[in-house]
């Protein structure tokens, strides 16, 4: 069993960024390629800038589902158009992104979890989002793999998956061929800021001017704003995941089941993984933020560990030399490469071997860890930043990123240009962070 690295499609790109740009985005990743793309559809001339290479954190370590399913309401229009974007984008791009509508399903035997499904399919409805609610016979029919587990599950039938080691990747090979410059391994340190307002970032290989600059910096996006004494209360969550072996389940959808989640593989293996399952770290930014994500931990201390180790003092480390020395981190750390969490990998594999016939943990083949950015209310920040104009964020979206990435930023980008965004963006603005109201937290998945 291996760490998963060299899976990631490599994109040859500039040795070095342009002298200026209409905007810059910080952060080659599944919400800075999209928003980049979208942007240079609308005509503006973009410069994205990424510290290490294209996709390789968590936007290339994610599951690959492109779901509406279980999303918190909020966020659901942006879903469904991620989803429909998705969906269209092989025709748009001519870049096959793996994406195959096969529908996602929960099932579940836990009779909380399954009311909290049906208000969702109630009101998801209401909104156009089609869904069915599945019986103990039907969800056992379909996803008990001869077994007679559940007491329900609900499904759709329009969202899929897409193949998060070449999607990311493709599209940003397409975006440069539309005129965009992507230049890896080359750092932004810090934002340019002239009368109050953006006018540019200064890299590690030198300045890039613009009026307008995206930062779509995931994990790293809340140290990047405290240096421009910005409050972005942002947790970083350990995540594990795993490819299998060839094993084939019987089926073709994604599937979360209550303690295991898949899905099958273009490779014939499964991607699988615990369910909702992750580990927090003690590190200053939980002292600094924790009281604002208290609602947050309540509603899913079950699934979160709790770590105290080296890593506080890593980051603090890491704050004093960037805050008061000018040292970045971003040069010494290209990419956020965690160790798996092997203890979740195996139990996960156990788990489905009470379901599955043959499963079990001499089936890992490869397993990874990724780090996800989340917000106190679990929604993404797709948003401008008043106090600092021409600063636009792109970032928190608390696991559901390589997802949601197309509508944000096709929304994102209508906004930058145009003033507004065809979906409404008020529940994402960067003032619900800072402004004292209290944070409602998403108890979906």
């Amino acid at each position: 069993m291996q760490q998963l690295k060299q899976a990631l499609l490599r994109v040859d790109t500039a040795q070095s960024p342009p002298p200026s740009a209409d905007v810059v985005v910080i952060g080659a990743g599944a919400a800075g390629i999209a928003t980049a793309y979208e942007l240079t559809r609308l005509g503006a001339s973009v410069a994205v800038i990424e510290k290490g290479w294209v996709a390789a954190e968590q936007s290339s370590r994610n599951w690959g589902w492109c779901r509406t399913l279980g999303r918190d309401i909020r966020e659901l229009e942006m879903a469904k158009l991620s989803v429909d974007l998705w969906r269209h984008l092989k025709t748009e791009t001519g870049a096959d992104v793996g994406f195959r509508e096969t529908g996602v399903v929960f099932v579940t035997d836990n009779p909380k979890e399954l009311q909290t499904w049906e208000r969702w399919h109630g009101t998801a409805s209401a909104r156009g989002v089609p869904s069915k609610m599945l019986s103990a016979r039907e969800a056992n029919a379909t996803h008990a793999w001869g077994k007679s587990a559940w007491i329900g599950g609900i499904c759709t039938e329009r969202d899929g998956y897409a193949e998060p080691s070449r999607a990311i990747p493709l599209l940003a090979q397409h975006t440069q061929e539309q005129g965009a410059k992507i230049v890896q391994q080359c750092a932004v340190n810090e934002l340019l800021i002239d009368g109050g307002r953006i006018a540019g970032v200064q890299t590690e290989k030198g300045v890039v001017r613009a009026k307008q600059v995206v930062l779509a910096g995931g994990a790293w996006s809340s140290m990047f704003c405290r240096k421009h004494r910005l409050r972005l209360p942002i947790l970083q969550v350990h995540s594990s995941a795993s490819k299998s072996l060839q094993f084939d389940t019987g089926g073709r959808s994604p599937a979360r089941a209550t303690q295991f989640s898949f899905r099958d593989r273009e490779d014939g293996g499964l991607t699988l993984a615990k369910s909702g399952r992750g580990t927090m770290h003690v590190v200053p930014d939980l002292l600094r933020y924790g009281m604002t994500f208290r609602s947050l931990y309540q509603a899913r201390k079950a699934n979160v560990n709790v770590s105290l180790g080296r890593k506080f003092f890593a980051q603090l480390w890491d704050e004093f030399r960037y805050f008061y020395l000018n040292q970045s981190p971003y040069t010494r750390h290209r990419i956020l490469d965690p160790k798996p969490d092997m203890n979740l990998v195996r139990s996960a594999y156990e788990d489905a071997a009470a379901l599955f016939s043959g499963m079990g943990p001499n089936l890992i083949d490869q397993a990874w860890g990724g780090v996800i950015d989340n917000t106190p209310d679990g929604i993404p920040i797709i948003s401008d930043v008043s106090r600092l104009p021409g600063l636009f964020l792109c970032t928190g979206f608390s696991g559901h990123g390589f997802s949601s990435s197309l509508g944000a930023g096709r929304s994102l980008a209508q906004l930058m240009v145009h003033g507004r965004a065809e979906i409404a963006l008020d529940d994402f603005s960067y003032e619900r962070l800072i402004d004292g109201r209290r944070l409602q937290p998403s108890i979906l998945y």
